[in-house]
């Protein structure tokens, strides 16, 4: 049978049980100090900011984030006064929050091992942390940030400068329809208020029966669609204003209308619709007086033609019953001159006019240039021979086949041969071809009286001759402007170059196709 302890043997008992418990206890507490320690410096590391502990304004540790931050090893920061990583414009700041033991946010300049700064913004607060007053700071490098917010703060100011100095009136809505911003533009055009507007919904903007017709689609708008139309909004005294809307949904949380005051643009349409009446009346009234010169120009060219045939005719019969050399036959003469002169200004006159009426008729044709001169020479050689003047051709041995319209070609070949014997007297007058790329150049050359040089410019201009009877002969000054016209209608060009008293070549191109 076991004796019971001693009051002694229970005593130390009890010490011992004290020595076991209190030093559990003091290991627990160490372990859960440790293991929060562990916790903080695996915060600390998987911190993206930097993290500081600081004692009387000296490191006493600092996470990985922090040394990177600054670019310092943790052994250099370790100990080191804490306003060296700031610029010196920034340090009395620092000592200053230190000694206050600021707790808001605030900024300085951080300052990089490498010299580089870098805008940081400083967290902190005291602890006590194993007996000691310590600071932890946390710091961030918010430069970009801060860049960003200046961008977006910048962007919103020239937004709102756009927006206030836009010529159109805009209009921003929720997602009830309700107003909850406008523009100077838009109060302007219709004399309201901001006051007037805000938080009012934007049908009140409109008449019913205008909704009716054209109602707000904000099914539309909802699905990302723009709407593109025009209505008539009531200002503010009442006036209907006729406008173009275009709405869209640029953002979840709001609509967008930009709208365009149509007061302007329906009084210019409305003046160009009458300007467009008055027109079709004079362009009416005009081809009115076309088809009626038209048909004058037609009735004139048979009257006239008539009695002149008649004249020349019958002036033919009479030189062939009268002696040849008597004075009747020189009257006879003169009287089938005098006709076959007027004759041809009837034809020139004609003929302008059915060039600006619109009324020749091209018929093209492959034919050789070459064969047609030659034609033309053969023709013109005994009239030539009256002016003591010699006709020669400068042609390439070679076959020219040109696609145009030879009648045409023929009487503008005619008209510049013709001059060219009317203004020369014992001299030369020579008609060349060159093939130039994908034309064909045609010149007539003479040495005849040329031409003025104020005149070359105006040469091709109708009634010049009229104008200037000092310098040319008789005729009615149509036939180079004929000439011109036609080559146009070929696309086609003529030119001239004239010395006064030496002579004048006149040239034209056509496209050989």
């Amino acid at each position: 049978m076991h004796n019971a302890p001693s009051y002694d043997d229970l005593l130390k008992r009890i010490k011992e049980l004290e020595n076991i418990i209190t030093n559990h206890a003091f290991k627990e507490y160490n372990q859960a100090i440790k293991d929060s320690e562990e916790r903080f410096r695996a915060l600390s590391e998987a911190a993206t900011e930097g993290i500081f502990i600081t004692e009387n304004g000296y490191c006493l540790e600092a996470n990985k984030s922090g040394c990177e931050l600054f670019g310092y090893e943790h052994d250099e920061l370790v100990g080191m006064l804490a306003t060296e990583v700031f610029d010196k414009e920034s340090r009395q700041l620092v000592i200053d929050h230190i000694k206050e033991e600021y707790e808001d946010k605030y900024e300085a300049i951080g300052l990089r091992k490498d010299g580089s700064k870098f805008l940081a913004e400083i967290h902190g607060q005291n602890y006590i942390y194993r007996g000691k007053n310590v600071r932890i700071t946390s710091i961030r490098d918010v430069t970009e940030h801060r860049h960003a917010q200046r961008a977006l703060t910048e962007s919103e100011e020239k937004y709102r400068e756009v927006v206030e100095n836009a010529g159109d009136g805009i209009l921003l809505g929720n997602l009830k329809g309700e107003i909850i911003e406008v523009n100077k533009a838009f109060l302007k055009m219709t004399g309201y208020t901001m006051q007037d507007l805000l938080n009012r919904h934007i049908k009140n903007l409109f008449k019913p029966d205008v909704l009716d017709e054209k109602p707000l689609r904000f099914d539309l708008l909802n699905k990302g669609q723009s709407v593109l139309i025009e209505r008539e909004i009531i200002g503010k005294d009442g006036t209907i204003i006729p406008v173009e809307m275009n709405s869209k949904r640029p953002h979840d949380q709001y609509y967008l209308a930009i709208i365009r005051d149509l007061r302007e643009r329906k009084k210019a349409e409305k003046h160009l619709q009458q300007t467009n009446e008055q027109l079709r009346i004079a362009k009416e009234k005009a081809e009115e007086s076309d088809r009626l010169k038209s048909a004058f120009l037609a009735n004139m060219s048979h009257e006239i033609r008539t009695p002149m045939n008649g004249i020349i005719g019958f002036a033919e019969l009479l030189k062939s019953d009268v002696g040849r050399y008597g004075k009747q036959a020189d009257y006879v003469d003169i009287i089938i001159k005098s006709g076959n002169q007027l004759l041809n200004i009837i034809n020139d006159v004609l003929e302008i006019s059915r060039i600006e009426t619109g009324q020749i008729q091209l018929n093209y044709s492959q034919f050789s240039i070459g064969l047609l001169i030659n034609e033309l020479r053969a023709f013109f050689e005994p009239i030539a021979h009256k002016q003591h003047n010699i006709i020669q051709t400068q042609l390439p041995n070679k076959e020219l086949l040109i696609n145009c319209d030879e009648i045409k070609v023929k009487q503008i070949l005619t008209n510049l041969i013709s001059n060219a014997n009317k203004f020369t007297q014992n001299g030369i007058i020579i008609i060349s071809i060159q093939e130039v790329d994908e034309h064909i150049l045609v010149s007539v050359k003479d040495t005849g009286i040329g031409i003025p040089s104020e005149y070359l410019d105006k040469i091709f201009e109708r009634f010049l001759q009229a104008e200037n009877k000092n310098i040319m002969h008789n005729g009615t000054g149509l036939g180079l402007s004929i000439c011109r016209k036609y080559l146009e209608l070929m696309q086609g060009k003529i030119w001239v170059e004239s010395t006064l008293g030496v002579g004048s070549t006149f040239t034209f191109s056509l496209p050989k196709t």
